[in-house]
């Protein structure tokens, strides 16, 4: 297991310069990058996509009514048995992306397609492949050691799976990096350095999710803006967990007494174990 603490005056990292995919934390990197483009004036939150019937919040939100590859069968067989991934065009094709689900803000679904559609937005925006634009947004913050991962040998030389894999099967990208990076990102992004205040309370604002989600330690689970969040007074956190071939990432920010960012990567299947494990290093720093 690798992980990483950060706060204003206290750091730790376990093997933290070992680059890990941090899998659909890379979501988050998605939406400030989003909201930094609203920020900007080149996107309004609430505008609709271009002939879409559903809106940039809704898309951060997964809101918006998109279905999601993963609910393919095709999909997973097509990925264990190696194979080289589908152009853009045929996913959306094999998924039937214009059928919603429901109505655009009448309901809620994860749709990794939907951050696909902000990664192809934020290009647009600044006219740049997504990995110039991400390596431009790291160095503005003296991030040097994650960037994105295009390709199954870039995956390979992680060391992290006894089973080869093209991270371009993950369609909204993958980034690879420290948990030291990630926590340092997630930290200056909680703090208000990567958008504005007012902003970070827009992405912070929870839609609440009515569901068990198991054995996992979130008992008031919520999603913001391209964060997952926990409303419960005694452990309130955001952040993300994400999930890959054989391992797990997650990071998040907790509000306590000593406020801490705590990211965590384990060879696991289990989501619930780089969770309970984020919560665990959270609850021991409290009594520093």
């Amino acid at each position: 297991m690798i992980y990483s603490l950060h706060n204003e005056a206290y750091s730790f990292a376990s093997a933290g310069d070992k680059q890990v995919p941090w899998w659909s934390f890379t979501k988050t990197v998605i939406a400030t990058l989003t909201l930094k483009c609203v920020e900007q004036g080149k996107i309004e939150l609430d505008s609709k996509l271009k002939g879409k019937p559903y809106t940039y919040r809704q898309l951060l939100q997964h809101t918006s009514g998109l279905t999601d590859y993963a609910m393919l069968r095709e999909y997973h067989q097509a990925v264990t048995n190696g194979q080289s991934p589908w152009p853009c065009d045929e996913m959306l094709a094999k998924v039937q992306v214009d059928d919603l689900l429901f109505n655009p803000g009448e309901g809620w679904r994860y749709s990794n397609i939907g951050y696909l559609f902000l990664k192809q937005q934020i290009e647009q925006c600044y006219d740049a492949p997504f990995a110039e634009v991400l390596d431009t947004l790291f160095k503005s913050v003296d991030i040097s050691n994650s960037a994105l991962i295009e390709s199954s040998a870039e995956f390979d030389k992680l060391n992290v799976s006894n089973q080869s894999y093209d991270p371009r099967w993950c369609y909204h990208g993958v980034i690879a990096g420290s948990v030291h990076d990630a926590a340092e990102f997630l930290h200056l992004l909680m703090s208000g350095q990567l958008i504005s205040k007012p902003m970070l309370n827009r992405m912070l604002t929870p839609y609440k999710l009515n569901f068990d989600v198991g054995q996992r330690p979130w008992k008031s689970p919520a999603v913001g803006l391209g964060v997952m969040l926990n409303c419960e007074p005694e452990l309130k956190t955001s952040g993300h967990t994400g999930q890959g071939p054989q391992s797990c990432f997650a990071a998040y920010h907790f509000e306590q007494i000593n406020p801490i960012t705590i990211t965590v990567f384990e060879q696991t299947h289990s989501q619930a174990v780089v969770e309970d494990k984020a919560v665990e290093l959270a609850k021991a720093f409290t009594g520093r």
